[in-house]
This record gives C-alpha cells, structure tokens and sequence, in this order.
C-alpha cells in the first residue's frame, strides 16, 4: 500500500550560579539503578559545547530511564538558556520584537546520555521559546522491552510534541504532531494522543483526535509557558500514524488524509 512520510516540523528563569552549577539537579529517575557519570563531568560538557562563561545563567535538568537494549539506565540532560536568549536581544536592541515572539530560537538544548559507555552527545538543539523548558517524558512505543522519550516544546501559544528512539546511542527523532496551537484565539485547536497496538509492525501506532483545552485566564500573557494546559479528548478521529522499520520514521497513508 502506498504511503507519505508525513511529519511536522516547528519553527525551526531558571538560574545556576557557579556555586550552585555541580548542586542536586531535578532528577527524573525511571529506575534506580545508578549511573556513574559525576555531574560535574556533565555540567563540564554542557558548559564546554554550549559555550556557557562563567556569569551566564542557564538551567538544566536529568531525565533517566532505561533507553536501549543493554540494561544500562540512560539519561536525557535538558538545558535552557533563558538568560541567553534575552541579552541576546538586548544587544540586538529588538526587545520588544523578540518577547512578541517567545524569544523563539536554538535556546533549549538535549544532551543524551549513553548508560553503559557513558557517552555523551554533542547539543541537539530544540527550537522552541526558551520561556518554557522543554518537557521530557518515557514511553513504550516502538517495543515493550526499552523505553521510548518524547519532548514537549512550547512556540508563543501552541505547544508540540516530538517523539524519539534511540538507535547508535544518538536520539532519533520518528514523528512530531501538534498538541495545541494558538490558544485563547479564534484559530484555537488541541488534539488528544492515545498509542494503540501497531498494524503493520511491533511500534504502536500512534492516534491523534481532536480534543478540548479547558480555559485559563492568565494574570499575565508571559504565563502561558508555565501553564499545564489540561485537554478532553473528543471522539473526533484527527489521523492515525503508522511506522516504518526500514525508515524509523511514523506516516499516514495516503488514503487517510
């Protein structure tokens, strides 16, 4: 049966002082076998390929949980640089300009952290508004035997979701879909996704409806980026993605768009 590749594509304050930097991070853990890269071998490497100087603030948190087949505990390091992305358009004297727009740019960055060889990947960056970190979360959704991650990423009023495996100790990244977009407009939409068992492969399918943000009236515009935006789901069908081992990435077919 014929197919498309059909993937969705984004627009591409908190602080560490130099005392604080090798501080208990936030720690997600999954499972709690540990890992035994120090953090600051870890602070070291985000500092050395971010470029981060010794005054700058950022913030940074660990993921952890089993990400591949070698029963090692793996981590994903999250890290925003809020701090950056204002002096950034204070030097470039558009302020105003680049808060209309979240300061949307390469401010939030993932690190992933092989477990077993203690590898750590170079930035990938996550284009999104640093006014909102990036939120990380684990699911089983190519096989039950490892776990699966997914990126929440935040532009101005919409938010999206990514979705990666790991293959070669390096994230990939298989499919993104829209959870919100443009909330509290007219043009307001948000979508509800459930997994359910794959049709033509072990990975789950992936099943998007349309859904219901519930209403937040916001005391100011800024805290939108912090807001959790709860959503019903409706029984209104949006598209079902299906995947693809020999291209590690979700479609939808032809016939269901």
């Amino acid at each position: 049966m014929k197919y498309i590749a059909f993937l969705f594509t984004a627009i591409t304050f908190f602080s560490c002082t130099e005392e604080e930097k090798v501080d208990e991070p936030t720690v997600l853990i999954e499972n709690k076998v540990p890992v035994d890269l120090t953090k600051v071998e870890i602070v070291r490497h985000i500092e050395g390929q971010l470029k981060i100087l010794g005054n700058e603030k950022y913030s940074y948190k660990i993921y952890e949980a089993q990400l591949n087949t070698d029963d090692s505990i793996d981590r994903i390091v999250t890290v925003n640089l809020l701090d950056r992305a204002i002096n950034e358009a204070i030097e470039s004297g558009r302020v105003a300009k680049r808060a209309e727009v979240g300061y949307i740019g390469n401010f939030n960055y993932i690190f992933y952290i092989d477990g077993m060889n203690k590898a750590i990947t170079s930035p990938i960056a996550i284009p999104s508004s640093p006014q909102a970190e990036l939120k990380i979360n684990f699911e089983n959704i190519i096989s039950d035997a490892n776990k699966d991650f997914t990126i929440d990423l935040r532009i101005k009023n919409s938010c999206f979701r990514r979705f990666y495996m790991i293959e070669n100790s390096v994230p990939v990244q298989i499919s993104e879909t829209e959870i919100f977009t443009d909330y509290g407009t007219d043009n307001e939409k948000a979508y509800f996704i459930e997994y359910e068992p794959g049709t033509h492969s072990l990975a789950k399918n992936i099943v998007i409806y349309k859904g219901i943000a519930e209403e937040i009236t916001f005391g100011n515009s800024d805290d939108i980026y912090s807001s959790e935006i709860n959503i019903q789901p409706t029984k209104e069908l949006v598209r079902r993605w299906y995947y693809s081992p020999q291209y590690q990435k979700y479609y939808v077919k032809n016939d269901e768009l």
